[in-house]
């Protein structure tokens, strides 16, 4: 049983419910668990602005992991920023746009779209945010930087552009899927294993001590690096078979038998497969 430190929680499909909730059972647990000397916090794709309601609903009083690693940030401060110039993917980002994808271009306060698309509407209600339309054949939005890219729509669509730009962008641009028709676009250097290595040298805590728990293939880095990688139950196969341990409960239920598990006295590291074949979920 390793002495877990530092507990690191992906958001959406992993800490919150499906409606992208903060119960309060799970809310409770982990004030309680930071009440008894823990170390709590989240690395989320999310930007701060959307992020910021369950940080300060948890009371998160440490670093933060936002933008799938291309943010770390304390109090609304960023600590540490890694972007994408604007100039160098643009012409990407227009045969995105033009293969049928919703765009979504993240600078530090604003999150501007080509058009106001079905999945726009159905992230800005997600989110609770209002993106800023720009026109696609302006030269305005080449300009800058972001933080990340969110395309959503047909993976096809988008592998079909990415295999004609890999070749160009491979070392200057990372994509993860963070949802079922969510790609993401972050720095090449970024991802939440980077960050959370950052983060580890911060707070001066080995990755060996830190637990963290996710849901998606863009938690796989931060799996990977932490000391036990938990991915709970509603996790594509493929992290499974990579997780430390596998949750029999889903979403934030997951996260809290990681924690009774691994920090109040469970029985040790499950890998994927050693699971009863009716157990797995």
């Amino acid at each position: 049983m390793r002495d877990i430190r530092l507990i690191v929680s992906d958001l959406d499909g992993t800490l919150l419910s499906p409606d992208h909730s903060l119960s309060e059972h799970v809310a409770g647990t982990i004030r309680q668990y930071v009440k008894e000397g823990g170390l709590f916090t989240v690395a989320t794709g999310r930007p701060y602005r959307t992020a910021m309601p369950v940080i300060q609903e948890l009371g998160i009083d440490i670093p933060v992991i936002l933008s799938n690693g291309a943010v770390l940030a304390e109090g609304g401060r960023v600590l540490e920023r890694y972007c994408l110039y604007v100039k160098d993917i643009a012409d990407m980002l227009l045969d995105f746009h033009l293969m049928g994808l919703s765009v979504l271009l993240f600078r530090e306060h604003e999150i501007q779209t080509f058009a106001r698309t079905e999945e726009i509407e159905a992230y800005e209600h997600k989110e609770r945010v209002s993106c800023s339309v720009i026109s696609a054949r302006s030269s305005r939005w080449t300009a800058g930087e972001l933080e990340k890219v969110i395309l959503i729509g047909n993976l096809l669509a988008f592998n079909t552009v990415w295999d004609r730009w890999e070749s160009v962008h491979r070392h200057a641009v990372s994509p993860f899927q963070s949802e079922a028709d969510y790609v993401e676009l972050v720095s090449g250097q970024v991802s939440k294993g980077f960050m959370l290595q950052r983060l580890s040298s911060t707070l001066g805590i080995e990755a060996g001590r830190i637990m963290a728990i996710g849901n998606q293939m863009n938690d796989l880095s931060m799996l990977q690096l932490a000391g036990i990688g938990v991915s709970v139950a509603n996790s594509p196969i493929e992290l499974q078979m990579a997780s430390d341990y596998v949750s029999q409960a889903s979403y934030g239920e997951g996260v809290i038998e990681a924690i009774n598990r691994f920090v109040h006295g469970g029985k040790g590291i499950w890998k994927y497969g050693d699971w009863p074949i009716e157990d797995i979920r």
